[in-house]
């Protein structure tokens, strides 16, 4: 279930020459937060990591196998989330919005929800992604090269699916602000105040509790 932060402080970002993280209570960055901030976040935090770590996982001849679906698996859920707010949050219904998300913007279309179920999931939970039987098949490839005939995931493609929601995206953002309006904006600043939550002793005493004494909190 979806729980909005305890403590009045957050870290929010801050967009400018240069983005910049920092304290700031809710109430604070609630009034600062607009579509220029959000359309910010998503050409500098997101888009751009993408477009440079991708680069970097295909640009060489070591390529780790899993890296590609690891890395952009994270980066479409939190997108989700960015797009849909703290209804995502929602305890078993994460995998809900972000398949919906993927069929609205075409990502690893049309098999969106079968492929987050096989790679994503599989790779979260366990070594390798999941095994499915498909038109008397069972297997799935992964390329970093060219699409392949059968079922699985061609890395370069599902990066250029990433890359081209998060513009579509921020054309929804800039068609929301030319409107006057808020909704998208909302629920991106849902998510924002969620990830910038600052954990305390109690927040992670049911994980870490036998660390503490190698660590102050």
């Amino acid at each position: 279930m979806y729980n909005p932060p305890q403590m009045d402080e957050i870290i929010g970002y801050y967009p400018g020459p240069s983005q910049t993280w920092r304290a700031t209570t809710i109430q604070d960055y609630r009034r600062i937060f607009n579509h220029d901030t959000a359309i910010s976040y998503l050409e500098h935090e997101i888009f751009e990591s993408v477009d440079r770590e991708m680069r970097q996982m295909l640009g060489g001849p070591n390529t780790g196998f899993y890296a590609g679906l690891r890395f952009l698996f994270a980066e479409v859920t939190f997108l989700a989330h960015l797009y849909n707010g703290k209804k995502s949050y929602v305890s078993r219904r994460e995998s809900y919005y972000v398949a919906k998300y993927m069929r609205k913007f075409k990502i690893l279309h049309p098999e969106c929800g079968v492929l987050y179920d096989v790679f994503r999931h599989g790779l979260m939970h366990s070594h390798h992604p999941k095994w499915l039987k498909k038109n008397g098949q069972i297997g799935w490839y992964i390329s970093n090269a060219a699409r392949l005939g059968n079922f699985g995931i061609c890395i370069p493609e599902f990066t250029d699916d990433v890359k081209t929601t998060i513009k579509q995206f921020i054309s929804e953002l800039q068609s929301e602000k030319a409107a006057n309006k808020h909704t998208r904006l909302n629920h991106f600043l849902e998510t924002i105040i969620h990830a910038g939550t600052i954990m305390t002793k109690a927040d992670l005493g049911k994980y870490a509790r036998g660390d503490f004494k190698f660590v102050k909190i």
